[in-house]
This record gives structure tokens, sequence and C-alpha cells, in this order.
């Protein structure tokens, strides 16, 4: 048997033969080369297994793996449970990552020993031709603990982050439940379970490329809110112990970020229900900047806005819709 790679990669694939050859690129093209990749095609009805054996075939590090339609928890599950490496990485068969990525995630949590359970990079956006959107540059907190996953989620999918396998596998992986009676937010589920274990640690580079395609659509927000609603009454439930107040932090954050995801797909109606619900979920609303600021910028005259502004060196702009 070969000596196991450092990294197994899982990689999900269902019907993504539009994407997944150019995903599997930016896998090869990694400055760190120990890894193993591990696709499984879900029950794909398009070419995508066809374009997965032929990069397979000039790859030895990349194989595949054929299932029935199950969903991405379980098709993430499948790839776990033959993953060889200490650590393991998802990355979406739409998403690309920068050169670097494997490396650095990998350096980072090698230095910071076993107390450190994963490691994330930041993340951009990019459209169905890998075109970089307009979006504002994500600011990271100076510690990325439980908390700060619960109310702003700064890993923000899953393909940002590099996880230790054994406690990957030891809070049981993805939950398929949570997809199938909820909706996909699987992955800041096991983030935030994982951060209950151990320390995480923040790549501060933008070397994750997360793609949102026009195929999108309000029925999939609307199952991703409840999944999310659900996650965090689970975490009040079975988590660390945090204020009343971070929970309802949680609650309008996660709401306020899915109102511009629908502001971006022009589905007005459904973002003013997400931006409703976050300040009506949360009686503090206007303790918090990312909810006071909108409010303050549709009341206030531009004039008096640019003057405030000015006037505070601790001012920070609101996040881009």
């Amino acid at each position: 048997m070969t000596t196991a790679p450092l990294v197994s990669v899982i990689i999900p694939a269902f019907n993504a033969a539009a994407f997944v050859g150019r995903t599997l690129a930016s896998l090869r093209a990694q400055t760190f080369a120990d890894f193993e990749a591990i696709v499984v095609d879900d029950g794909s009805t398009d070419a995508t297994a066809a374009i997965v054996r032929e990069v397979a075939a000039a790859d030895p590090r990349i194989r595949l793996i054929r299932q029935a339609n199950a969903g991405v928890a379980a098709a993430r599950n499948r790839a776990l449970a033959e993953a060889r490496g200490r650590y393991v990485a998802n990355l979406d068969a739409d998403d690309l990552w920068r050169a670097q990525f494997l490396e650095r995630t990998v350096d980072a949590l090698e230095a910071a020993g076993e107390g450190a359970i994963f490691a994330f990079a930041r993340s951009l956006w990019i459209d169905e031709h890998d075109r970089l959107p307009a979006q504002a540059d994500m600011r990271l907190a100076p510690v990325i603990d439980y908390r700060e996953l619960l109310t702003r989620n700064p890993v923000g999918n899953g393909s940002a982050a590099l996880m230790r396998t054994s406690t990957v596998k030891a809070v049981g992986g993805y939950d398929p439940g949570l997809v199938r009676d909820f909706g996909q937010t699987e992955d800041w589920q096991l983030m935030l379970q994982l951060s209950w274990c151990g320390a995480v640690i923040a790549v501060d580079e933008p070397l994750v490329l997360y793609r949102i395609v026009p195929q999108s659509n309000s029925h999939a927000l609307e199952r991703s809110a409840r999944a999310a609603m659900e996650v965090i009454r689970r975490c009040e439930r079975e988590g660390p112990r945090l204020r009343p107040s971070d929970y309802w932090t949680a609650r309008s954050l996660t709401l306020l970020w899915l109102a511009r995801r629908a502001l971006r797909m022009k589905r007005l109606g459904l973002a003013l229900r997400f931006a409703a619900r976050a300040y009506l979920l949360n009686p503090l609303w206007f303790t918090l900047h990312e909810l006071r600021a909108p409010v303050l910028n549709a009341l206030l005259p531009a004039a008096w806005r640019s003057r405030s502004v000015a006037a505070s060196p601790a001012a920070v702009e609101a996040p881009a819709a």
C-alpha cells in the first residue's frame, strides 16, 4: 500500500459538467502536492463522471467514486470514509482554489499544533465565467472562535477550510438529515461543532473562489434560511453557553446576509422579508453596526452621513449588498 498523503480533498459532484473540469484544474495547480482527491459522483446524469475519469487518467492522485443520488452531505461522507490524509478539505465541484490554498492552510495548522482543529482562508465570489463581481472586502475579527463563527460565519462556505480528519470523523462528519429536512447548511454546522473541540486558525488571504450562479433560486435561499435557523437552535441547545443576545445576533446577521443574496438575484420581495425578520428577531438590533447602518443610510441625508463618518475615526462602511 502506498504511503498515505497528508491531505485528502473530498469533492461531491452532481451534474457538475459545466464546472468540474475547472475545479480539478485549480486543484492540480496547487503549490502543495501531497494530496489525494476523492470525487464522489452523486448520481449525475450529465458528463460529470466522464470529465473526472479523463482527468484522473492523467493524475493518479484523483479517483472517482460513483453512487446513486443521495445528496451533498452523503456524498461528502462517502468520500470522508475513504480519506487517508491527516487533514481533509472539501472542495465543491463548482468552486476554485487559488494555487496557494493548500500550502497556506497546511502551514497554518502545522504551525498551530494539535490544539488547532481547522484553518480557513478568505473567499471571494465568482460568477459562472470565473469573473469577480463587485463585493465588499471581508474584514476578519482578531480572534475567530465559536462565538464569531456563530454570529458572523467568516468561513462562509464549504470549500474554505482544511480540517483535522480525526476530529471531523469524531463529530460525525456532515449531517444528511439537516440537508434533507431543512436545507444545505451542513458545512456551517460542522465548522461550529469543530470549534467546540479546539482552536480555529484564520489565513487572512483570499484563496477561495466561491461560485454564485444564476441557477440559484429563491426556494434554495428559503431552505437555507430554515436550515440556518435550525443550526442556531441546535447550537443554543447543545453548544457552549453564550448570552441570549449572541443567538439573536446570529439569526439577524444570517438573515441579513441572505437578504443581500436575494437582492443580487433581483428577488426584492424575498430580500425584504429576510431583512424584516432580521430586525424583528433581535430586540437589540440597534446595538449592531450591521443592522444600524442600513437604517441610518435610509433615514439620514447623504450630507449628514458623510459628516458623521468623517467625525468618527472608528466608523466602518456597511457591507455591500
